[in-house]
């Protein structure tokens, strides 16, 4: 049965009800080998081979004390691993997101407090990530451009990929390096992310392909998304998102054409695009 948003709150806190409690049995090291099968699931399950894939994702963004909700967070991912760059035991996947700050009921850009202009949205002009299969772990790399600078993260990251009859889970966690916030206070954050293929025998790709990623940081904020992959940008369900997109960054309607198109964009230090903010 797909994960709904009820199973995946309720199933993070179960999680963390359970880590509370001392186990002998969590004192044993337990091996989680990412086969090769296992791996090529996962490809598939995020983009597959030269078949680009348009993950929508709605949730909350809350505050820590009290968990009053800032704002909703609405976007898109596209994202595509290209045939050229995948080998039995690699690929690289390129793709692109943009994620709004809306007002909680409405599809309204929220207002920054700290500029009081309409929030900037988390954006990336391009993200390359590099998956290598070694010893059974899965080595993990992002090259991450934010339209103002291109950085490097992913080290660290821990896959756990597993099945249960059809089912397919993938877990994993990022500790991005911390950066500063508007008043030039570092800020510290951690995401973690679960992306399922309910398998096979569902046919439409959004109750197929679903996942979720919370986030917390350092600053008090904690945000949770939900997941859905559709086959193509059109059929993404939000009308504002799209007609936005469309509009004032037709760019992140797809993914990266290509490598080439990565390498001009790693050219530039600042990519404009009139879906921030002027």
């Amino acid at each position: 049965m797909p994960l709904t948003r009820r199973d995946g709150l309720v199933l993070a806190a179960a999680t963390m009800a359970a880590a509370s409690v001392p186990s002998k049995a969590a004192e044993k090291p337990v091996k989680r080998t990412v086969t090769p099968a296992l791996f090529d699931a996962w490809i598939a399950m995020r983009g597959g081979e030269d078949v680009p894939g348009y993950w929508y994702s709605d949730g909350l963004v809350r505050s820590m004390t009290g968990g009053t909700v800032e704002s909703r967070m609405l976007g898109v991912e596209t994202w595509i691993t290209p045939k050229a760059l995948r080998t039995p035991t690699s690929a690289v996947s390129i793709s692109r997101k943009v994620y709004f700050f809306l007002e909680r009921d409405k599809d309204v850009i929220v207002t920054d407090k700290a500029t009081g202009k309409p929030r900037r949205p988390s954006i990336f002009a391009y993200q390359v990530r590099t998956f290598t299969l070694i010893d059974g772990t899965i080595d993990y790399k992002v090259e991450s451009h934010d339209t103002r600078a291109s950085r490097m993260g992913g080290q660290g990251s821990v896959y756990t990929v597993t099945t249960t009859g059809d089912q397919v889970h993938v877990n994993y966690a990022v500790f991005p390096a911390a950066t500063p916030d508007s008043k030039g206070v570092s800020v510290a954050r951690g995401e973690i992310y679960d992306y399922f293929d309910h398998g096979p025998r569902i046919t439409e790709m959004p109750q197929r392909y679903q996942g979720t990623w919370a986030s917390g940081n350092t600053a008090g904020s904690m945000a949770n998304l939900m997941h859905w992959r559709y086959p193509t940008f059109g059929a993404v369900p939000n009308e504002w998102l799209k007609a936005h997109i469309r509009k004032n960054g037709p760019m992140w309607m797809a993914p990266p054409k290509d490598m080439a198109e990565i390498e001009t964009l790693r050219k530039s230090s600042r990519v404009k695009t009139d879906l921030i903010p002027a």
